[in-house]
């Protein structure tokens, strides 16, 4: 799958977040929610929507990466999505009550925009052991997807109070899903972009698509064949770049970036005599021992599948 693609999924699953939240929010409106106070409802939908995003954006990344969905990583997804959504509706209270009577707009926009920002440093614990920054690359996007759903809620919902709040709710899981995508792809110095595999199963999974990976400066990514359901890790992604390949070791290589350049390297699991002779890692058509820079437009052979690497700093 594209970048753009997983732009367009990633979106889909914040729309989908957002009118489940809706939908609980608007059944309970009218039951326990009926008497209680306007940030109560607030509270209840952020807590809706940032578990819904949790758990859809986890889902939906392990689907189209490739790998298996693991349930593990779902429920973590949904619970920190859940913290989040508590702490943002918690977040909202003083700012209702100080402004929701005279600047009810600037009360959404601002009550919006902390639950994207939240909710975005939540997803974005994912990749904080590749790269922290992601975390507030994520954490900032959020803040603007969340502002932007916010400022169109508060303009339909004053219209038309029912269907049209529905479609504002979307738009708020939309406009948070689609910064936290957004953000690390406009901040990428590189792709690693899939090119052909002699495995069956990785030409089948990404031939079509042509698979892309976004890169930046201080990343740290794993390459391997070792799907999710294996790692140890209970949130965060053991193998970044996952590549079915039968010739590709669970833990592979190592791409990472460092003052201004990007390398590949052996991890250290086959950066042996056996890992040497058993598992292919060219660049250019050379075998890397311990280490290679990369070079906008280098070829790199990993197992039986080749990757083209592509700097966004040359074009």
């Amino acid at each position: 799958m594209s970048l753009y693609q997983t732009l367009y999924y990633m979106a889909l699953a914040g729309g989908m977040a957002g009118l489940f939240s809706w939908g609980i929010t608007a059944l309970l409106s009218g039951t326990i929610l009926a008497t209680r106070e306007n940030w109560v409802a607030d509270l209840v939908a952020a807590s809706t929507l940032g578990l819904l995003i949790g758990a859809l954006t986890v889902a939906f990344s392990d689907k189209w990466s490739g790998s298996r969905v693991v349930p593990r990583y779902v429920f973590a997804g949904a619970g920190i999505g859940l913290v989040a959504g508590i702490l943002s509706g918690l977040a909202m209270v003083p700012v209702t009550k100080a402004l929701g009577e005279t600047q009810p707009f600037l009360t959404r926009l601002l009550s919006w925009m902390l639950a994207g920002g939240l909710i975005g440093l939540g997803l974005g614990l994912r990749w904080v052991m590749a790269n922290k920054m992601r975390v507030v690359h994520a954490c900032i996007g959020g803040l603007l997807g969340g502002a932007i759903g916010g400022a169109l809620f508060h303009v339909l919902g004053s219209r038309v109070p029912d269907l049209t709040q529905a479609l504002g709710f979307v738009l708020i899981g939309v406009g948070i899903c689609f910064g936290v995508t957004l953000a690390p792809i406009l901040l990428r110095d590189g792709i690693l972009k899939f090119v052909s595999s002699g495995d069956a199963r990785a030409q089948a999974k990404f031939g079509r698509s042509g698979k892309e990976w976004e890169i930046q400066q201080g990343d740290s990514y794993q390459m391997g064949s070792e799907s999710r359901d294996l790692s140890k890790t209970t949130f965060s992604v053991g193998v970044q770049v996952f590549i079915p390949d039968a010739a590709i070791a669970p833990l592979h290589a190592i791409v990472f970036g460092q003052e201004g350049r990007f390398y590949v390297a052996r991890h250290r699991d086959v950066n042996n005599q056996a890992g040497l002779a058993r598992y292919v890692l060219r660049v250019r058509g050379k075998t890397v021992t311990t280490s290679q820079e990369l070079r906008d437009g280098d070829d790199i052979l990993i197992g039986r599948t080749a990757i083209k690497f592509i700097s966004k700093r040359a074009q």
